[in-house]
């Protein structure tokens, strides 16, 4: 810090005795400005690098849900066909053949209403 501020020394002389007293001189009005503006360009570069970091992070978190709705897109499509495959008339038929002991109906059973 001693390279920021020039020191004077003041000497006197009173009775006898030397007196030795520091005066720290103030910075000058140029190296005022100077970090002043190498303060703001720097706190600039840091709002710049994490306005980078948060759009990179947003766009991880993006493609992520971006990849889970694709999932569920062919999710969906699967358990369509899964439901087509479950509703179809043949498989019902089969189903209440052999599980459930049903049979098709003899003539004599048919009623036809008028």
């Amino acid at each position: 810090m001693d390279h920021v501020f020039n020191r004077a020394y003041i000497h006197a002389d009173i009775l006898g005795q030397q007196i030795v007293k520091e005066r720290v001189v103030p910075l000058k009005k140029g190296v005022k400005y100077q970090l002043a503006f190498i303060t703001t360009l720097i706190l600039c570069l840091l709002l710049f690098v994490w306005s980078r970091i948060e759009v990179v992070q947003i766009g991880y978190e993006l493609s992520r849900w971006n990849k889970i709705y694709q999932e569920r897109i062919q999710e969906n499509q699967r358990l369509r066909v899964e439901t087509s495959t479950l509703r179809s008339p043949s498989r019902i038929e089969t189903i209440a053949k052999k599980e459930l002991g049903l049979t098709n109906p003899k003539p004599e059973q048919i009623v036809i209403l008028p």
